[in-house]
């Protein structure tokens, strides 16, 4: 119990989501906004504007010509990809830190955040009939549960390591066993913190446990084998290596094969290569 308390205790010790994302965000959502509705709250905001140019003048979309402007931006990307541009921007600095509780190097907790966001998308683009706009938001922040925790691991990390041998367990359940609370939980209470929707709080909680999942959300899975591909490629292993669940009701709940993740694999990395500078993946 005492280290639950000591690790809620650091959870709420984190910053408050800032307010003008938040309201960019909503701005976002709302299909009566106007574009300079949006600027309004962006403008002074320098790492937003920089990103949004930077992506519009990169590979990602092989403009002809350079894109100056943050209201030509604004109306050249469209309201998803910029709430993923300013989503990213904003949480950026959580994650680019090392964790030596999960033996990630500087920076690679990032790029396993950014790469699960990007496939996330590529599996709801291939599986899913409509667009689901809470699928980026609730990737990019599975793991943002590690960021609190990793000093919690590191202090336990023999016991945990010992327990995923001798027992067979995933690293997550011998969070749970030794530390009373695992990353993904960890990782909604910070979603509920930062007043996140609950879709995405539930996503977050659940990364490594679809099955408890409600039957139309499509979230969950989704994020879950995004996941799962991410560690598959070795991207953000860590001291995981894989010693995750496998769960191949997802699979089959939306007739995957194993060709098609690899077709979705070659458009990953099309996608991870173009935008690396955008999101400081180098």
């Amino acid at each position: 119990m005492r280290n639950i308390e000591a690790i809620i205790r650091s959870v709420e010790k984190l910053p408050p989501f800032p307010v003008a994302v938040q309201r960019a965000m909503e701005i976002l959502d709302d299909t009566d906004a106007s574009v300079s509705e949006l600027i309004s709250v962006i403008k002074y905001d320098q790492a937003i504007t920089a990103n949004v140019l930077k992506l519009c003048n990169s590979a990602y979309y092989g403009l002809r010509r350079k894109v100056h402007s943050l209201r030509d931006g604004l109306v050249l990307l469209g309201n998803d990809e910029l709430k993923d541009i300013i989503l990213a921007g904003t949480v950026v600095e959580f994650f680019q830190q090392e964790n030596k509780g999960y033996e990630l190097a500087m920076g690679e907790l990032w790029r396993h955040a950014i790469a699960t966001a990007i496939i996330s998308k590529i599996i709801s683009d291939n599986v899913l009939d409509s667009e689901n706009h809470s699928v980026f938001t609730a990737a990019l922040l599975h793991d943002i549960g590690k960021v609190v925790l990793g000093s919690f691991v590191e202090q336990y990390f023999e016991q945990m390591f010992s327990l995923v041998f001798e027992k067979e367990c995933s690293f997550t359940e011998a969070e749970t066993e030794i530390l009373g609370i695992n990353h993904a939980e960890v990782g909604g209470k910070i979603a509920e913190l930062w007043l996140f929707p609950e879709d995405i709080v539930q996503a977050i909680r659940l990364h490594h446990d679809p099955g408890k999942a409600s039957d139309d959300d499509h979230v969950t899975p989704i994020v879950y084998l995004a996941n799962i591909i991410t560690l598959s490629m070795g991207i953000g292993v860590g001291c995981y290596g894989l010693s995750c669940r496998g769960r191949q009701e997802i699979m089959k709940r939306y007739r995957l094969r194993a060709k098609d993740l690899e077709r979705m694999m070659v458009t990953f990395y099309d996608k991870y290569h173009a935008i690396q500078d955008i999101f400081k993946l180098n």
